[in-house]
């Protein structure tokens, strides 16, 4: 069974005959496979696609998510391996109530908590050698500090526990700090400087209880894209083709780093799936975070290493949590960036303020685009504010820098948007 944000990312799971069920937040398995009672989504119960950076199944315990609970509990009432996305509070409460029935492939939401915690992450990386973007952490009432560091330019705030570019936030000047100072429990920020010509990256590993650190497919994350988002930092997609105009020595130092990152983790006891990004500056290489979890740009690296005939992340991961061993047909980054396909995804989202829903009669693209469309939401659901809208996925790089996409792609965002109406009509005053 597959337990997700996204039911599309767990498709990778259909080559083994076994996947029954899949739930999900949003965007249901598209395969005749799985029976319709088995092909759970939350917004399908709920009619509302949410803003998935900025939500939390754990914190919604309204009457859609019970039904969706006990459905799931119908489900893995009989002999099952749920392969999870990310950890959450709901299944891990599954698999200790259910353990005469229920194998979780993957690791409990407390136990993996410790890892989403940014500020342990990075100091505990740095004593063991990993090059960050040297943050600094300041008291919320020491924010003077960081009003002396804008003397050496623009900075990056940021808070402890970050998901899609939300927590992060770029400051200028001194009106800035008071503006945009995070708010959150720790009571402190991480700071950074602005690097106005990093290339923003990203990559997936899997860790395996006998050490072994397996490298999947590196792409060059989109952050930000206008129309696409309207966080300044805000996730909108992968392109695995432009990582080959990236410097073989560069290329070099971020598969060292992932495989430095990977035995961090091991050491720490944590199994399975992980994501890290970096920004590549020249020839440099900067750790920025690690996402302990599946990603964004997991399924469509599926698809790559299924092309190429080696294990993709899903396998690795379902192998790593049930005690496998590492297999010896992983490939170097160096290896992945010369035999990948080139290609790319764009993430759209509702970037206005208000609900939108998609027009019953709208395509999402001029008949001539060739582009594949996925996780299109159904007509009948409200779309919240920063709720994905769709992405598309085309054979070719789309990005140098990660922060713009070219003209084709530009347009085909557009056209995303304007299938999309107001989801109410607005009231009329006399």
């Amino acid at each position: 069974m597959w337990f997700g944000i996204r039911g599309e990312d767990g498709e990778a799971l259909l080559q083994l005959p076994e996947l029954a069920a899949s739930y999900a937040v949003i965007a249901p398995v598209r395969s005749g496979r799985l029976h319709r009672d088995a092909n759970v989504v939350l917004e399908g119960l709920s009619g509302v696609r949410p803003d998935l950076d900025r939500y939390d199944i754990d914190l919604e315990p309204d009457e859609y998510t019970r039904e969706f609970r006990r459905r799931l509990l119908r489900e893995v009432s009989g002999r099952s391996v749920l392969v999870t996305y990310r950890p959450s509070a709901l299944v891990s409460a599954l698999a200790f109530s259910m353990a005469d029935t229920l194998t979780l492939a993957g690791m409990f939401k407390d136990r993996q908590s410790a890892f989403e915690h940014k500020p342990w992450v990075e100091r505990s990386l740095v004593e063991r050698g990993v090059a960050d973007l040297g943050w600094r952490y300041v008291a919320d009432e020491h924010r003077s500090r960081v009003k002396r560091l804008l003397e050496d330019g623009p900075q990056i705030l940021r808070a402890s526990r970050t998901s899609g570019g939300v927590g992060i936030v770029r400051v200028d000047d001194e009106d800035d700090v008071d503006r945009f100072w995070p708010t959150q429990p720790d009571s402190f920020v991480a700071v950074a400087p602005y690097l106005d010509q990093a290339i923003p990256v990203n990559v997936s590993g899997c860790v395996f209880d006998d050490g072994e650190v397996l490298r999947h497919a590196p792409s060059v994350q989109l952050i930000g894209v206008p129309g696409c988002t309207d966080r300044p930092f805000g996730y909108c997609g992968n392109d695995f083709g432009a990582v080959k105009g990236l410097s073989a020595r560069a290329v070099e130092r971020l598969d060292a780093m992932v495989v430095a990152v990977g035995r961090w983790l091991h050491r720490e006891r944590y199994r399975g799936a992980f994501g890290l990004d970096a920004l590549i500056d020249g020839d440099r290489v900067l750790f920025t975070e690690i996402n302990p979890r599946f990603q964004g740009s997991s399924a469509l690296s599926a698809e790559l290493a299924g092309e190429l005939g080696v294990p993709d992340l899903f396998l690795d991961h379902l192998a790593a949590m049930l005690g496998a061993p590492g297999h010896q047909t992983g490939l170097s980054l160096p290896e992945w960036v010369s035999a990948q396909p080139t290609r790319s995804q764009v993430v759209v989202h509702n970037v206005g303020s208000s609900s939108l829903r998609r027009a019953p009669d709208a395509t999402p693209a001029p008949r001539h685009v060739v582009a594949r469309f996925d996780q299109m939401p159904d007509s009948r659901l409200e779309l919240r504010p920063g709720a994905s809208i769709g992405r598309f996925i085309v054979e070719r790089s789309v990005t140098i820098d990660g922060t713009r996409i070219d003209a084709e792609s530009t347009r085909l965002v557009a056209a995303l948007q304007d299938a999309h109406v107001p989801a109410y009509e607005p009231a009329v005053v006399d």
